[in-house]
């Protein structure tokens, strides 16, 4: 606790004594789109392209044991519609005094669907604003204010069209893959405390290897993750503890199971792994 606690220390003092100017700036941020004509009843996506300087990461939406998550606020014009962030799988890194963390060091889209209303004008001017901690040996807090009138054209439009056809292609899917199964031992996870679990995912082929992402929102909190894959088995042991929270009580922590096959390629599904039972 205290090792997180000094990293969020650092991590304050890093934005108060280090904000960054444009020329300083270590993650370049595009506004993209893939509307090619606004109309009602025709969605299209948004968002923001993040690309790191080599060596550099910004953070998930679970941005690990230290960090702070990236975000993508929309502003639009009346009637528009902006949904959920899709937010591509992550990758780990180890931190300073060992913390992990999650999030990119390769180029990424955040990036939601827009819904225009009925009666929609033929361009519309669309807003975002980013904000990042950017780190490396060091840690910046880094943002952007981005507006473009819709559609885009020519150049601008067709690379807004590649990289958000990418974010489609590596967002997880919502549904467990009929390839594995999931139990839980362990727990159950009290009301005040912490409770030690083992998640246990059984596949039908065994993957070359095998991640897991917590996601566990305002409402709960993961620590000691350590995950072992043998054959066609994988053990996850971690710690959950409920946290005071408006939103109520969690009784299921969402996760991302991403599995690398043998060309070297990564799928990610969402899984729910559930809290209130335990399952021997």
């Amino acid at each position: 606790m205290r090792r997180i606690l000094e990293f969020t220390v650092v991590a304050v003092v890093l934005f108060l004594a280090l904000p960054a100017t444009s020329e300083e700036m270590h993650v370049r941020a595009s506004l993209v789109s893939d509307a090619d004509a606004i109309e009602a009843g025709t969605g299209f996506a948004l968002g923001v392209l993040f690309e790191p300087e080599p060596g550099w990461h910004i953070y998930w939406r679970n941005p690990g044991e230290a960090g702070l998550a990236t975000e993508v606020d929309f502003e639009l014009a009346e009637g528009f519609r902006a949904g959920e962030v899709g937010w591509p799988a992550p990758i780990f890194f180890e931190q300073s005094g060992g913390l992990v963390g999650y999030g990119y060091e390769k180029p990424v889209v955040l990036a939601a669907e827009v819904q225009p209303p009925a009666g929609a004008p033929a361009r519309t001017r669309v807003m975002l604003a980013a904000s990042w901690l950017a780190c490396k040996e060091v840690c910046v807090f880094e943002s952007a204010e981005l507006s473009a009138e819709l559609p885009l054209a020519g150049a601008e439009l067709a690379g807004s069209k590649t990289a958000l056809a990418q974010w489609r292609r590596s967002l997880p899917a919502e549904d467990a893959p009929a390839g594995f199964s999931v139990n839980v031992t362990g727990g159950p996870v009290p009301e005040t405390g912490a409770a030690d679990l083992v998640i246990w995912l059984s596949w039908i082929n065994a993957p070359s290897a095998v991640e897991l992402f917590p996601d566990p929102g305002p409402g709960l909190k993961v620590e000691n993750l350590r995950v072992r894959t043998r054959g066609t088995t994988t053990r996850a042991d971690l710690t959950v503890s409920r946290l005071k929270h408006p939103s109520g009580r969690t009784s299921s922590l969402r996760s991302l199971v991403v599995t690398t096959d043998r060309e070297g390629a990564r799928s990610a599904a969402v899984t729910h792994i559930e809290l209130e039972r335990n399952s021997q």
